[in-house]
């Protein structure tokens, strides 16, 4: 049996769920018994959430950490720690203001008027204000026909500022004068400078180093490391937006955008460029008519410094700290929409490329089942999201970072749940922690769970002191996740393609000139070729074998371009390399312009988006064939050990996927259902009889052909495990379905006191809860008690509760027979039930939203409550 899967069935897998505690330094009394709930709810770690304390690094933060660990390391449980103050990370508990006002970041800004000439002893104001440092004045002349391009050498007017005022002799034409500067007027002035070490080491100094004088002992055990949450560049903008393209847009080239800025900059720039920048920097919010060329190769040279200074002085400072200390260093940057600069960090992998996984969130309405191929409204980023790339490169970044990053050993970790509001059920719940298995993160931040209720900060919460009628569902999908993410974790992800970051060309080519990732990935991804997302970087050390782009243990049949106008040479050299060594490299839709200037020739294959799913097919690039039509049934491939394992999940909202799979191998495999599996894993663990959890959840199966035929019902997901598999059943084949309408009497407990029922009445139809003329603001728990008449039969039996809002739980006769959270709600009640009358228990949770209508929840359909028809009674 494969061994992965042998753990899970004894209950020894590793823990990969750390949720968020959150701390308000008003519960201390009632922390032992918020880590217990958290423990119960079968995480075996949590992330403390600093933000929200008042006393952080003072008196009564330490009264709290010295309980939190201390109960922790009572249930062999680890703990992680926000490394500040405020959200994001960079504040430095407050001393960059108080004690070191002199290393605040610095942003780079530019101010231009225009002027005709010629004019004798003119003159114009300085619009340098306190505390500015001017680095140059410079002239250029403007383009006849076009209003915001210049030309020609740049006119030195910097000598010329005498005081308030600039003088200067304005030749014949029409002008534009730039002064650049440095400031600090812009942006988090409170904040740490991302580009200096001296800076990014206040934070060290603040937060991490008064942690390890207090709790040296629990280091590296008990007290697991540090994480950073969304630290950024915080350059925002110095003047007014000519065109606002949204919140994330922080862009090379976007005109008003001031810049981020160290005095170190112009050095390492020069040393690419070989020339002083400083003449040119018009170039970094304006084209000019010296060529594209020299615009594509200033800009490139500026963000490549801006992100490599980053990695060296924030991020590797940090790491290199928590490893010197015996801790790990973890966290995420703001990643969405393939934000830039501003509240990014610039590039994603240089970002977070010396932590110890990898990292990103999807919170604040980002991912909506059935909006993938929509722009859809929300709370968050001025309203509007893109769906394309929450849906297919968000998990994707993640994932390909530690796939791809030999010291990450494959952990790629989501913070997941937070902030869509009390309307976020368990069907919605597990249809995230589904996305992101399936596409390869493994180590998770449910966010969060807080001491009070109703708590407004970025609902929902997890276990409230008892009132979540959902935390039974909620328990069940982190021991769902956690046990899949063992099955998975450490195998080497199998891809056809690699999909170049396109970061790098979007800052050598003109302003919106440049695709982003989702075109391309959206294009193989709903053909059904897996992909991992490559930096440049990465491709520097790469090789080619047989055709085939290799990095450290995964193979890709192709490289895929993402279109850019231009690419930075650097990238363009590696490229070429690639191509000459026989790696197909598929650039989409055109050929960068500078290609042919820089080698003479062009090289690769130019192919149209919308043809990458056959030109792939024919470079042989195939993994696994669907056949039938389900382009939103997900599938990862990974093997461990010589051995293959295949994750699916169908994230159509409306369609089943009914399929037949073509695999790249054979043999006997075992059909894995890890929600079905979590009844019987909970008894094993109850009558320590390891044996009783292969009774549900898992069947034997074979192919000889690599033909598996597949159905899955919207929100299903599935495992297949090649190994040995013989000790398991083989899948029972139902074939009657009886519909089951019964009477049944109801009923409920309010969230207030989830243990107190009490009847309702008796009923003969099911029936929305919560919906019109019925119980719209109730929250709680609905218990349905029918009786369940079965014929004589010889097979196996299963109920099927049909359509259910949110989780149930079924007992026959007394016995558990599991809980569902999402669909399909389908219970073996082989071993509980017996021919003629049985007495069936459904208990219903739904969410808190109908007793705290938050403002997230604005944003979400409100699931119905209770059974709502359609059971049946399936007979082998």
């Amino acid at each position: 049996m494969n061994q992965r899967l042998q753990d899970v069935l004894q209950g020894k897998e590793a823990n990969y769920m750390m949720p968020f505690f959150w701390q308000h330094g008003d519960h201390f009394e009632k922390i032992p018994s918020e880590i217990e709930t958290i423990y119960q709810s079968g995480c075996r770690a949590l992330c403390v959430e600093s933000r929200p304390h008042p006393d952080f690094c003072g008196e009564t933060w330490w009264r709290d950490m010295d309980c939190i660990l201390a109960e922790a390391k009572k249930r062999d449980m680890q703990v992680w720690l926000l490394d500040d103050d405020r959200f994001p990370t960079g504040h430095a508990a407050g001393k960059i203001a108080s004690e070191h006002p002199e290393l605040r970041q610095w942003q780079l800004a530019e101010f231009h008027i225009d002027v005709a000439g010629p004019v004798a002893d003119a003159s114009f104001l300085n619009p340098l204000q306190e505390g500015d440092e001017l680095l140059g004045i410079y002239a250029y002349h403007r383009h006849a026909d076009d209003a915001e391009k210049t030309y020609g050498e740049p006119v030195c007017l910097t000598e010329k500022l005498d005081g308030n005022y600039l003088y200067w002799d304005i030749p014949t034409g029409v002008w534009r004068i730039f002064y650049y500067y440095a400031s600090r007027r812009f942006g988090r002035a409170e904040y740490i400078d991302m580009m200096s070490a001296e800076s990014c080491r206040v934070l060290l100094d603040a937060v991490y180093e008064p942690h390890y004088a207090r709790y040296k002992e629990y280091f590296g055990t008990t007290f697991a490391g540090f994480f950073s949450d969304e630290p950024c560049l915080g350059n925002t903008y110095s003047q007014q937006q000519r065109v606002d393209y949204g919140f994330y847009f922080a862009s090379i080239g976007k005109q008003g955008l001031s810049l981020p800025w160290n005095p170190a900059f112009f050095a390492e720039m020069e040393k690419q460029l070989d020339y002083d920048p400083l003449p040119r920097l018009n170039l970094l919010w304006y084209e000019d008519d010296c060529n594209g060329d020299a615009q594509s190769q200033l800009r490139y040279a500026y963000m490549d410094t801006v992100t490599d200074q980053y990695r060296k002085n924030f991020t590797k400072q940090l790491a290199t700290w928590a490893h010197e200390h015996g801790v790990q260093y973890i966290g995420h940057i703001i990643e969405d929409m393939n934000c830039r600069t501003g509240p990014g960090a610039g590039h994603y992998f240089r970002a977070l490329q010396d932590q110890d996984m990898s990292g990103i969130d999807v919170v604040l309405h980002q991912i909506i089942p059935g909006l993938e191929h929509y722009t859809h409204n929300t709370i968050c980023s001025r309203g509007a999201l893109e769906g394309g790339f929450y849906h297919y490169v968000l998990a994707k970044l993640g994932a390909s970072l530690a796939h791809l990053n030999p010291a990450m050993q494959g952990r790629a970790m989501c913070e997941i749940f937070g902030a869509f509001g009390w309307a976020e059920d368990t069907v919605f719940m597990k249809y995230l922690a589904d996305h992101m298995l399936v596409r390869g993160i493994n180590r998770f931040v449910p966010h969060a769970f807080s001491s009070f209720f109703p708590d407004p900060d970025c609902p929902p919460h997890f276990g409230v002191e008892g009132k979540d009628p959902s935390f039974d569902g909620f328990s069940a999908i982190m021991r769902y996740m956690n046990r899949t993410a063992h099955l998975l974790e450490g195998a080497d992800h199998v891809a056809s393609a690699a999909i170049l970051y396109n970061m790098e060309g979007e800052w050598a080519s003109r302003f919106l000139e440049a695709d982003d990732l989702q075109p391309a990935a959206k294009a193989i991804y709903d053909a059904h070729y897996d992909f991992d997302i490559v930096p440049a970087d990465f491709l520097q050390n790469a090789v080619v074998r047989d055709g085939k782009l290799c990095i450290h243990h995964e193979t890709f049949s192709a490289l895929i371009i993402p279109h850019a106008d231009h690419h930075g040479l650097p990238v363009l050299k590696t490229l070429k390399k690639l191509a000459d060594a026989g790696l197909p490299v598929l650039f989409t839709d055109s050929y960068p312009e500078n290609m042919f200037d820089a080698f003479g020739c062009l090289f690769g294959i130019s192919v149209p988006v919308s043809q990458l799913p056959d030109t792939l097919r024919q470079l042989s690039a195939v993994d696994v064939t669907v056949t039938g039509n389900a382009p939103l049934l997900r599938i990862y491939h990974a093997k461990r050990d010589g051995k293959d394992l295949f994750m699916l999940f169908n994230e159509d909202v409306a369609a089943p996927a009914e399929v037949t799979l073509t695999l790249p191998c054979r043999g006997s495999f075992a059909r894995v259902d890890m929600m079905a599996l979590d009844t019987a894993i909970v008894a094993a663990a109850h009558t320590g009889n390891p044996a009783a959890a292969t009774a549900q959840g898992i069947t034997a199966d074979r192919t000889v052909d690599g033909l598996v035929p597949i159905k899955l019902v919207p929100y299903q997901s599935l495992l297949l495990v090649f190994d040995e598999a013989e000790e398991f059943p083989t899948a029972p084949r139902y074939s009657k379905a009886i519909p089951v309408a019964p009477d049944f009497s109801l009923e409920i407990a309010d969230y207030s006191d989830l243990t107190a029922f009490r009847p309702l009445g008796r009923y003969t139809k099911f029936f929305n809860f919560t919906g019109r003329n019925c119980h719209p603001d109730f929250s709680g728990l609905m218990r349905y008690s029918f009786t369940l008449n079965i014929p004589e039969h010889s097979g196996k039996l299963a109920l099927n509760l049909g359509r259910v809002g949110q989780n149930a739980r079924v007992t026959v006769n007394g016995q558990d027979c599991g809980i569902r959270v999402a669909p399909p709600y389908c219970y073996d009640i082989s071993s509980a039930a017996q021919t003629g009358s049985n007495t069936v228990c459904v208990t219903v949770g739904n969410t808190l939203v109908h007793a705290d209508r938050d403002a997230f929840s604005r944003y979400l359909p409100i699931a119905p409550s209770g059974l709502l028809g359609g059971l049946e009674l399936w007979i082998e």
